[in-house]
């Protein structure tokens, strides 16, 4: 066993700079992408103005909810800078602008819809028209609860006078009913048949990763490549070891330096990116791509074709992820996302079906090598 680390330490020393290279590229690229990403999302929101004419409760709140959009950019003006907030908007610096009246709160509390709020747009106006729908869903949500409050009231007076309720007890009583009930998010069935789906962010920093490091990975198994197509493999027929063994070493080895580095990488990516994921799902998947590389690697012949091997199925994968949810809903099978090895270490799960596979794999190609050596 040493003299084939030794061997294996002779052949790839050369190569332990671009390899090294290779192994911190993924972390260094996820924070990369992930703090590009984070410090110009906020540029591609759309600019939106609010005139307060008179500060209360209920335009907070308003105000608020137009904020807690992804797509919104919203800026408060107050009665004295209201033409200043016009003056913007026919400037084309912003997209649109609402105007909350001095009795704001006054007709929220009555339920006067009609001339509620004054809006302004341009021709140029992309976001207007999702943004006065979410203006209306906030306007109704809160007129909805003093409704609530003004008919639990009048069954009090009616029906309970020895039972006295404050309107704070109300309004307080339906957020918890709503909070508790979920009365908002709705779930669907597909073949009669319902699954818990954990819901994650669009942009995860633990898929920039392991996309980088699915591509990095295969590239980094080149030396396998170059190795194999070599003359120097011709002289493992005259050593006690085989060129079976050898390889497998080097998986082994490879792997083991690899999960070192992804240990490192899930404390940096875990404490500075504030990203969790399971850490047994992180070793199977390095595992599970590691032998991907690995066979890749010993399968073509050219470092060449191993490169646009990488970048083609780095592509298809994440063309697959994109558009799993409409093949989901299409077909039913929801059994289809734990197929995709990304998909799966982003739902925490082990990967199981790609272990069989790739197990499978390399007992065919062990079987093959040893039938060809003999």
């Amino acid at each position: 066993m040493i003299d084939m680390i030794y061997a294996r330490w002779l052949l790839i020393k050369r190569q332990l700079p671009k390899i090294s290279l290779w192994l911190i590229v993924p972390v260094l690229l996820t924070l990369v992408v992930t703090n590009v990403f984070n410090n110009t999302r906020e540029d591609f929101r759309m600019p939106a103005a609010v005139v307060v004419h008179e500060s209360s409760a209920e335009a907070n709140i308003f105000i608020e909810g137009l904020k807690s959009s992804e797509f919104m950019a919203v800026e408060v003006f107050n009665t004295e800078n209201s033409t200043a907030a016009i003056r913007e908007l026919e400037q084309y610096r912003l997209d649109s602008v609402f105007i909350l009246p001095e009795d704001f709160a006054e007709k929220i509390r009555e339920g006067q819809r009609r001339d509620l709020i004054e809006t302004y747009y341009t021709d140029r106006s992309i976001y207007y028209e999702p943004a006065k729908e979410l203006a209306a869903s906030l306007v109704q949500e809160q007129m909805g609860e003093y409704t609530t409050v003004d008919y639990v009231l009048e069954l009090q007076n009616n029906l309970l006078d020895e039972t006295a309720v404050t309107a704070e007890d109300i309004a307080a009583e339906r957020k918890r009913t709503e909070t508790d009930t979920n009365l908002l998010q709705q779930t669907f069935y597909f073949l009669g048949e319902s699954a818990d789906i954990e819901e994650t962010p669009a942009f995860h920093p633990w898929m920039v990763w392991a996309y980088i490091t699915f591509t990095v990975t295969i590239f980094t198994f080149d030396f396998v490549t170059r190795e194999t197509i070599s003359s120097a493999r011709v002289r493992f027929n005259f050593m006690k070891h085989s060129y079976t063994k050898f390889m497998l070493l080097t998986l082994v080895l490879m792997t083991a330096v690899m999960l070192i580095i992804d240990s490192v990488t899930y404390v940096v990516i875990k404490e500075v990116l504030e990203a969790d994921i399971s850490f047994l799902s992180l070793v199977m998947y390095r595992i599970v791509i590691n032998v991907i590389a690995f066979l890749l690697a010993i399968s073509v012949k050219s470092p060449m074709k191993l490169y646009q091997a990488a970048v083609a199925l780095t592509i298809a994968l994440l063309a697959l992820q994109l558009a799993m949810p409409a093949i989901i809903s299409l077909t039913g099978l929801s059994l289809m996302s734990s197929v995709h090895p990304v998909q799966m270490f982003l739902a925490n799960g082990l990967n199981i079906p790609w272990i069989i596979l790739i197990s499978v794999l390399m007992l065919i190609w062990i079987w093959r090598d040893n039938n060809a050596g003999s």
